[in-house]
C-alpha cells in the first residue's frame, strides 16, 4: 500500500512540474515575442503603436514574473533556472 501511495505521489509531482515548467517557457516565448514586435515597431511603426507594444510587453514580463515568484511554480523556476524579469519601465513615459 505504501508503495502505492508512493507511486501516486511521484505521478502528481512529475504531472506539477511538467505543467509548470511548459507554463513558465510558453510566458518567456511570450515575452520574446512582445520584444521582436516592438522592435518592429521601433524601426517602422506609428508612435501609438510603440507605446501599445511596450504596454503589451510590460504586462506580459509582469504575468511571467508573478508566475516565477509564485508558490508553487516557483519551485519549478528555482530548479530549472527561470530568472525574474526586467522591464525597462516603459509604461513611465505613456
Amino acid at each position: 500500500m505504501a508503495i502505492k501511495a508512493i507511486v501516486m505521489i511521484a505521478a502528481v509531482l512529475t504531472v506539477f512540474v511538467a505543467a509548470s515548467y511548459n507554463t513558465l517557457t510558453r510566458k518567456k516565448n511570450l515575452i520574446e515575442q512582445a520584444e521582436l514586435e516592438l522592435h518592429k515597431y521601433e524601426e517602422e511603426g506609428t508612435a501609438k503603436d510603440i507605446d501599445n507594444a511596450k504596454k503589451y510587453l510590460t504586462a506580459v514580463i509582469k504575468e511571467y514574473n508573478n508566475k516565477v515568484e509564485s508558490f508553487p511554480t516557483s519551485i519549478v523556476a528555482e530548479i530549472f533556472s527561470f530568472p525574474k524579469m526586467h522591464s525597462d519601465n516603459f509604461d513611465e513615459g505613456l
